[in-house]
């Protein structure tokens, strides 16, 4: 009997045991979990904090070039708002690292004032069938006009409702450019571009070359040829001259040798063949000096990500305003 109530209780001591050990082992687990949620928390706190000081740091180079008395009357790609590899490029900031890249909104087009023209010699360079680019340039202006009738290749609310799901066009202006995807014909390989294969080299989208946010001006200091050549109807020798011009003498941009245009006088010369008539009408295109532009900021610690993308207006008054804010959390 005394050898039974022994057994007994030996099993009762191992049941106590295990179940002792199960609950010390799911409190390790708990705290553990914990400790690292609490260890990715302040990581991602962090990485926020050093991801806003970069649109900051962007914002005083911004600032900074407009008042400098050398380069405050135009923006090109080698100056310190866009070239920095000491604030831009993996500079250590408190226990992580900060990436900054500010991106000029006026290299690009401004959606709402491509006109069809433009619209044709832009698709044109993309690789887009002419019959699609009809369809294309007609139907954006249909998206932007106040009414509900299409042009001869466009598309109004009538289309857009027998779609799946169903919506009506918009009859206002685009507020983003990524807007372009419910246009009829536009697709997201022309919208994102292409990535490149053993075959093919990458091709950009339209988000690199057209923009929403803009002051309806291209700078040609900035703007990439594929754009001067959709804007302006350039052809090759005009473009490469334009361009080998902006590169300097060792055929890079964004280095100290660029020879950037002071003004607009200066392109005309170099371009040719414009007449006073024309010279008025590309001033109400054309710049040498921008007002928006996209700041995209990274803070990394420990492998954890934070990502800021502003789009800002620099004004007359050295002041910058933010027009747009999205924020990305990364791990």
């Amino acid at each position: 009997m005394n050898n039974y109530r022994r057994g007994v209780a030996m099993v009762i001591v191992m049941w106590v045991v295990l179940v002792l050990s199960l609950l010390i082992s799911g409190f390790a687990f708990t705290m553990h979990v914990e400790t690292q949620l609490e260890s990715f928390n302040r990581k991602q706190l962090k990485a926020e904090m050093i991801a806003r000081s970069g649109v900051e740091v962007a914002k005083m180079m911004l600032i900074r070039d407009l008042t400098s008395p050398k380069d405050g009357s135009f923006d090109s790609p080698n100056q310190a708002w866009a070239t920095n590899e000491t604030l831009y490029v993996n500079h250590p900031l408190g226990d992580g690292i900060l990436n900054v890249k500010v991106t000029d909104e006026e290299s690009k087009m401004p959606v709402n004032k491509i006109t069809s023209q433009q619209w044709h010699r832009l698709l044109d360079k993309l690789g887009v069938d002419p019959a699609d680019a009809d369809v294309i340039a007609d139907s954006v202006a249909d998206w932007i006009d106040a009414d509900d009738l299409h042009l001869l290749n466009g598309a109004e609310s009538d289309y857009y409702e027998s779609l799946s799901p169903p919506y009506r066009a918009k009859n206002a202006l685009i507020d983003r450019v990524e807007e372009l995807l419910l246009v009829r014909g536009v697709t997201p390989e022309l919208v994102y571009g292409q990535p490149a294969t053993e075959e093919e080299q990458a091709a950009p989208g339209l988000i690199e070359l057209v923009t929403a946010t803009s002051s309806g001006k291209i700078n040609v200091n900035t703007a990439p040829a594929i754009v001067l050549q959709a804007a302006l109807g350039l052809d090759d020798v005009q473009t490469e001259a334009v361009v080998n011009h902006r590169l300097g003498s060792d055929g890079e941009l964004g280095t100290e040798d660029d020879q950037p245009y002071k003004s607009l006088e200066e392109f005309y010369a170099l371009v040719g063949n414009i007449s006073d008539e024309v010279r008025t009408q590309l001033a109400d295109m054309l710049t040498v000096q921008s007002t928006y532009f996209t700041i995209r900021a990274t803070g990394e610690v420990g492998g954890v990500k934070h990502t800021i993308t502003a789009v800002v207006r620099r004004g007359d008054d050295k002041q910058i305003r933010t027009v747009t804010w999205r924020e990305v959390r990364g791990g």
